[in-house]
């Protein structure tokens, strides 16, 4: 039985990427279909539409295999060796960038939201 639902869970997960894709298909959005399925997902886990307990075991499935979903990933990584050799160093700047904007970005803006709370919490006047 505990197999069925976790099957069934992680259908429900994949109707979300498939919604997902669907979505950035008819619309032609920019985004990946993966990021709409998760914001329908959010959105309706937000809203209390969808209880979280309803997906937990496919999800805790999926966390607990992830690394599996990556192998073909770092097969093709494997397969692409000339280009890394080639553009390497400019993939390696970009990630380290883009690594250091995001730590910024993060840090900066969580940083701010607890001066925000902490000032919302001692002023009463909000």
């Amino acid at each position: 039985m505990q197999i069925i639902r976790v099957l069934i869970q992680m259908a429900i997960l994949c109707l979300f990427y498939e919604a997902g894709k669907w979505c950035t298909a008819f619309f032609h959005l920019p985004i990946p279909g993966s990021i709409i399925g998760m914001l329908l997902l959010f959105l309706l886990l937000v809203t209390g539409v969808l209880n979280e307990r309803l997906l937990l075991d496919g999800s805790g499935f999926f966390l607990r295999h992830f690394s599996f979903f990556f192998l073909p990933l770092s097969v093709s990584a494997i397969v692409l060796g000339p280009y890394f050799i080639d553009y390497g160093w400019k993939l390696l700047f970009i990630l380290i960038v883009s690594g250091v904007f995001g730590f910024l970005a993060t840090s900066v803006s969580a940083e701010g939201f607890i001066k925000w709370k902490e000032k919302r919490k001692y002023d009463r006047s909000y």
